[in-house]
């Protein structure tokens, strides 16, 4: 299957699961080339709203900026009829999250959640592949979140 057609499939097939999700953030994202963040949108019966916002101009650390991205995916999913939607963290040449992509997750379920964007789910594609960010993980960092 060549990659056009695999990413037509994902496009047309619900993103019910979460290994659905890592499979159509896998083949949107591939492999990971700059530190980035990728908001995937689906509709009501979770398949994929062909429209996707790649963000690479996010500062390092969460900021003041964090709630005018969440207005904008907020606003695109209107746009876009989307019923929820899933970040995807692209971080090149890493292998695990540090306490900074921490402070961006927590915050962007935050601020999304402030607005009412349902968020199915954060995804880090990285050295290692692609997973969904579990919050359990963060609680080895400690007090990154609280």
């Amino acid at each position: 299957m060549s990659g056009t057609d695999l990413l037509d499939q994902l496009f047309t097939t619900s993103a019910r699961t979460d290994a659905d999700v890592v499979a159509l953030v896998s083949g949107v994202v591939g492999r990971p080339i700059r530190r980035q963040c990728w908001v995937l949108f689906l509709d009501e019966r979770a398949v994929p709203v062909p429209f996707l916002l790649p963000v690479s101009d996010l500062p390092l650390q969460p900021d003041e900026h964090v709630e005018d991205f969440a207005t904008l995916v907020a606003e695109v999913c209107v746009d876009n009829a989307a019923a929820e939607v899933v970040l995807a963290w692209e971080r090149p040449g890493e292998t695990q999250l540090f306490p900074v992509d921490w402070e961006w997750i927590d915050a962007c379920a935050c601020a999304f959640a402030e607005r009412a964007v349902r968020l199915r789910g954060q995804v880090v594609v990285n050295a290692t592949g692609a997973s969904m960010v579990e919050l359990h993980d963060a609680e080895e960092l400690g007090p990154v979140l609280r």
